[in-house]
């Protein structure tokens, strides 16, 4: 519940700064991590893309271990998850800390599926997001997912 005020209350204000776009190049270390976890929930690709880095490199891993170094496949596979709709994302932020250049989050993801191959699909995981500040703007250069077996 606390996670969606804060994501409720983000986007309200988001609302408002987009409408500027120098607001949007203010946008400090928290502000991206939000915006970058907003626009999953919501799947709104254009956000997401805008916290994502402009340079060639960036590493992606799956839970199941496949690791990619391009923004560009990173951005393909996001597109083509986006288009489904039958899925839900929800976190809780363990830690993050950032210095003036770099930024980490670590998140417990609760995602479920309505219906992979003909059942409900869930999986609890540890993401861990590595943002970096290019001029004003910090832009995710790191995205790992690793599964982990949560006692209910």
């Amino acid at each position: 519940m606390k996670t969606l005020l804060y994501v409720l209350s983000f986007s309200a204000i988001f609302a408002v700064s987009t409408s500027n776009a120098q607001s949007q190049e203010k946008c400090n270390f928290d502000c991206t991590l939000i915006k970058h976890l907003t626009s999953i929930q919501s799947r709104n690709y254009e956000l997401l893309e805008s916290t994502i880095t402009p340079d060639k490199e960036m590493t992606f891993i799956l839970p199941n271990g496949q690791y990619f170094e391009d923004p560009l496949t990173f951005k393909k596979l996001i597109k083509e998850w986006f288009a489904d709709t039958a899925w839900t994302f929800e976190y809780k932020i363990i830690r993050k800390f950032h210095s003036n250049s770099l930024g980490y989050a670590l998140l417990l993801i609760d995602y479920n599926e309505a219906d992979r191959n003909g059942k409900p699909y869930h999986l609890d995981h540890y993401l861990s997001l590595v943002f970096q500040k290019k001029g004003e703007r910090w832009y995710l250069v790191h995205d790992q997912n690793t599964k982990t077996q949560l006692k209910k």
